[in-house]
């Protein structure tokens, strides 16, 4: 009797051992584990965006979730007012806009702001990409995607 409760006990911390070791491993791992669909700027910078439609409210609210400081100005005389006023690190708005963001960093002397521009469709990204370094195609890219660029403009000014 006293073997029985011995190897029933020895089967069950076995058994709860097993368990415990599993718990919660993955969550301790930097970049594994779950995902709980949140992404964070690991490089939080200022970023302007220059846009009217409603994916350019759905972007700011997006980079300012993951901790960017983010202001977004609908018009030519607000753009050229917070550029004026404001430090910003990035800027974003369409390709189809970029004269627009370069007088208006051009008359605030913002020579410290990246412009990254958003192009509509294949053809604007191959004619951006021959005057920018990164261009964004607005149908193609995530989030994840505007963070990695904004992280690799603030990386390369650090």
């Amino acid at each position: 009797m006293k073997n029985r409760l011995v190897c029933l006990a020895a089967f069950l911390c076995t058994i709860i051992s097993v368990e415990a070791l599993a718990c919660g491993d993955s969550l301790y791992r930097v970049g594994k584990g779950m995902s709980y669909r949140i992404y964070t700027a690991p490089l939080p910078g200022s970023v302007l965006i220059y846009g009217q439609s409603e994916g350019a409210k759905q972007l700011a609210e997006a980079l300012a979730q993951s901790g960017h400081d983010v202001q977004l100005v609908d018009n030519e005389i607000k753009l050229t007012m917070e550029l004026q006023t404001g430090h910003y690190d990035v800027v974003i708005a369409p390709y189809s806009q970029h004269a627009a963001v370069e007088a208006s960093a051009e008359a605030s002397r913002s020579t410290g702001t990246t412009f990254l521009p958003v192009a509509m469709n294949g053809e604007e990204e191959r004619t951006a990409q021959q005057a920018y370094a990164e261009v964004m195609v607005a149908d193609k890219h995530e989030i994840k995607n505007y963070l990695k660029a904004i992280h690799k403009t603030l990386k390369s000014k650090a």
